[in-house]
């Protein structure tokens, strides 16, 4: 299957789990396009399965991913699997409050567009980073099990 993995990334931490998460859903055999959020290509893409990711900011997606969702999702994704992603300050993901990755899989899945996982959060040290250590590990073990989930 062909898929893309759009995201917005201000100090880089949420490119490195988008390129990781694309990188687990190459291993199981799919076909992957990365996108940054902002450029006009995201608003072209029509795969057959979409995941969005985005850094938290108080609370909610970055701004590039929330105009994303609104413009380039509506009819042409509808009944399409999507699993969303995101990141956020460990210091919160710990007292689970709330992550773009929340707010991602609630938009998608409100505008007809079929979970396939739940939303994946990976954590950052302070605002700009570094990820905490082990999460590009685990978004790529995320992109493998959403790749598996798939299936071929």
């Amino acid at each position: 299957m062909k898929g893309v993995v759009v995201y917005y990334s201000r100090w880089g931490n949420c490119k490195q789990v988008a390129e990781s998460v694309a990188k687990g859903l190459e291993e199981t055999g799919h076909e992957v396009s990365l996108v940054d959020a902002g450029s006009q290509k995201a608003l072209e893409v029509e795969p057959d399965f979409l995941l969005v990711g985005s850094p938290t900011r108080i609370g909610k997606m970055a701004g590039p991913v929330k105009k994303f969702i609104k413009k380039a999702v509506p009819d042409a994704w509808e009944g399409k699997p999507f699993a969303a992603f995101g990141t956020g300050l460990q210091s919160a993901l710990e007292k689970s409050e709330p992550n773009a990755a929340d707010g991602i899989h609630l938009a998608l899945e409100a505008m007809g567009l079929k979970p396939i996982a739940p939303a994946f959060k990976a954590g950052v040290v302070e605002m700009k980073g570094p990820l905490v250590e082990g999460d590009r590990e685990r978004a790529l073990e995320f992109g493998k099990e959403v790749g598996a989930a798939l299936g071929g």
